[in-house]
């Protein structure tokens, strides 16, 4: 048990969507926020971008999603497409969280847990941490270094075969798959990092995939 004097619950927000009822934009009934197509275009001459923006993903269908990794890529499409770019908008967000020094997660697309999931887990070490993953990449904010990151060609699949588990093993990291129609929809990094743009392909590309365990292994969790 833990005595505090205060808690905060951070728990979502609700979009401002007072503009769509004097400027006669939809709202979307089911996620709220004001509806746009894949180029964030509202109507003609009119884009929204960020938390407030329910936004036509090519890739997941119709979503509107609260990450700062959003807020970002998103403002700079919707600034582009003002200009003439006529450019969907393809990027999945990312989102983090660090639960102390030693535990964290990294995720991406749709992680609903009404969904079919599976987890491929292998053993922690010292390095699985995020404190040590800040140490090495110097900054504590990840969703600035990952947003233009990409994974360019075929990632290669590291040929450890993961060893049977022990009595006593720390089996602290692992990839959770997020499944529809057996394609993956989203992926949660628990413990592994600096994998993202690996995750982005794989939701790109939208392919079923027989095993995965051979998926996760692009990851390359079971490296010492």
């Amino acid at each position: 048990m833990v005595t505090t004097d205060h808690i905060v619950a951070a728990v979502g927000l609700e979009p401002s969507v007072e503009l769509a009822k004097s400027a006669g934009l939809e709202v979307d009934a089911d996620f709220g926020g004001f509806r746009v197509n894949a180029e964030l275009q509202a109507r003609s001459n009119i884009w929204v971008a960020g938390d407030a923006a329910c936004f036509y993903d090519i890739r997941l269908g119709r979503r509107r999603v609260e990450h700062h990794d959003h807020a970002v890529v998103s403002g700079r499409l919707a600034g582009e497409n003002m200009t003439g770019a006529n450019k969907p908008y393809w990027h999945q967000s990312m989102f983090w969280s660090d639960l102390g020094p030693d535990v964290g997660y990294e995720a991406i697309g749709i992680v609903d847990s009404s969904l079919p999931t599976v987890g491929v887990f292998a053993k922690a070490t010292a390095k699985d941490t995020p404190r040590a993953a800040t140490e090495i990449s110097g900054t504590g904010i990840r969703s600035e270094s990952e947003t233009e990151a990409v994974a360019s060609g075929v990632m290669p699949i590291n040929p450890t075969v993961p060893l049977a588990p022990q009595q006593g093993d720390d089996y602290g990291k692992g990839v959770i798959f997020y499944l529809r129609d057996k394609v993956v929809v989203g992926i949660i990094l628990w413990n592994v990092f600096n994998r993202m743009p690996i995750a982005r392909k794989i939701i790109k590309d939208g392919e079923e995939h027989a095993d995965l365990n051979e998926v996760a292994k692009l990851f390359n969790i079971h490296e010492d």
